[in-house]
């Protein structure tokens, strides 16, 4: 039994050796063609995930323009400020069309 569990051993060291040494040729040949993506995986990855991020970065942008709040009055910037951490975040999730043409 001890000599099967040695062969066995040995045999997976030795492939992941030899699947190892394969992989630079592997990343090479990848590297060397165009990786296209279509516009229905671009579509989901949207709905699925842009999006629902989208909504979490503008509440937390919401928080943080309530946070820095008394910071940006006295310096006037209230207006950058709310572009920046509730317009924009809120644009994206919301206002964007549906499909995004310009990452297709």
């Amino acid at each position: 039994m001890k000599g099967l569990r040695k062969s066995i051993f040995l045999f997976l060291i030795i492939s992941i050796f030899i699947g190892g040494m394969n992989l630079n040729s592997w990343a090479q040949e990848i590297r060397g063609q165009e990786m296209k993506v279509s516009g229905d995986l671009l579509n989901t990855l949207d709905i699925l995930f842009a999006r629902p991020v989208g909504i979490v970065a503008a509440a937390a942008g919401t928080c943080l323009f309530v946070v820095g709040l008394p910071f940006t009055l006295p310096s006037r910037s209230v207006r950058e400020s709310f572009d920046i951490f509730v317009v924009k975040p809120w644009e994206f999730s919301f206002v964007r069309e549906f499909p995004d043409e310009d990452y297709i």
